[in-house]
């Protein structure tokens, strides 16, 4: 499987049935809020870029949010749960809380970082669109049956807290890559040693968790 995000969106976009024109204009919608960010970018340039007139933009996008929101809704709908299907399982090979934390750690920090552009993306509009929000939390409601049976083997295998559930645990995790990730983003000029970091996160996280 391809770990990137936008490239399997690329992907499925070459895949649907639509106009040409709107499909240029999707992909081109995709690279500039990619590099300059939804509010960097203009239907101007999209429609430059897309080598369309801002008419045919608002021809199939009613709105800028409109085109950004046809972007987000297929990962958040349809590719985000090809990640998961393809992550959830390989908890279950795990025998030790080290192990399990060293793979979430390494694994979910890389496909971050790949994914750097759809993160942030994603996460600003998480903030700030109730369409998005309500996408995102169905999602999630759809993973739960699958998620809970993944880590509930997992929690017996390798000796997590009792008192600990799945969410104080998702946390721990999330809050720590997340943190750790957006301190890369928003101060880019800092010196980093990202394996000595990984492996501070990765100690803090078993501290946590570990009985």
């Amino acid at each position: 499987m391809q770990t990137n995000i936008f490239n399997n969106y690329r992907q499925w976009v070459q895949e649907q049935k639509m106009p040409k024109g709107k499909r240029a204009v999707l992909l081109a919608g995709l690279d500039l809020f990619a590099q300059q960010g939804y509010n960097g970018t203009s239907t101007a340039q999209i429609a430059q870029q897309a080598a369309v007139s801002q008419a045919t933009i608002f021809k199939y996008f009613k709105t800028k949010q409109d085109l950004l929101l046809a972007i987000i809704q297929p990962i958040i709908e349809n590719l985000f749960p090809l990640y998961r299907d393809d992550f959830l399982p390989q908890l279950d090979r795990f025998t030790t809380v080290t192990e399990m934390v060293h793979f979430i750690v390494i694994n979910r920090y890389q496909f971050i970082k790949e994914n750097a552009d759809a993160f942030v993306i994603v996460l600003t509009e998480l903030l700030t669109n109730d369409t998005v929000r309500q996408l995102f939390f169905k999602a999630v409601q759809a993973s739960q049956p699958m998620i809970l049976q993944h880590f509930s083997m997992a929690w017996a295998k390798v000796g997590i807290r009792p008192e600990l559930d799945l969410m104080t645990v998702a946390r721990t995790l999330i809050g720590q890559l997340l943190t750790y990730f957006f301190q890369q983003q928003l101060v880019p000029q800092l010196p980093v040693d990202e394996t000595r970091d990984l492996q501070l996160i990765e100690q803090q996280i078993i501290r946590a968790i570990q009985k």
